[in-house]
């Protein structure tokens, strides 16, 4: 038995702004299918089409998602990678600063 594979990139959630933690957890969060890890791992995708990639980045910012949230989105999609997985305890980005936003400050939904 054989099955398809994807590519999935780990980023901490310390790259991103505050405001993005608690709006990650939310179900109507853009981009999101899942969540994982309890309440602390959330999952995106990044479409390959352009229309929709823009769109999605057009809502994402509308509800309230920053800017640093997009940028790496930007860079996920120009690396064709097409999910990516926000986690407190996920990998770190080559190139990039964290934000004053430590793994542990991740809200937890009660």
């Amino acid at each position: 038995m054989t099955f398809e594979k994807y590519e999935m990139a780990d980023v901490s959630t310390a790259y991103l702004a505050e405001s993005d933690l608690e709006l990650l957890l939310r179900f109507d969060c853009p981009t999101r299918f899942a969540e994982t890890d309890g309440d602390f791992g959330t999952f995106h995708w990044i479409p390959d089409d352009d229309e929709l990639f823009e769109e999605d980045m057009q809502h994402a910012m509308e509800f309230g998602l920053s800017e640093r949230f997009v940028t790496i989105m930007r860079h996920l999609r120009v690396a064709r990678v097409p999910y990516v997985r926000f986690d407190a305890d996920g990998g770190e980005i080559n190139g990039m600063s964290r934000t004053a936003v430590e793994a542990e400050s991740v809200p937890v939904r009660s």
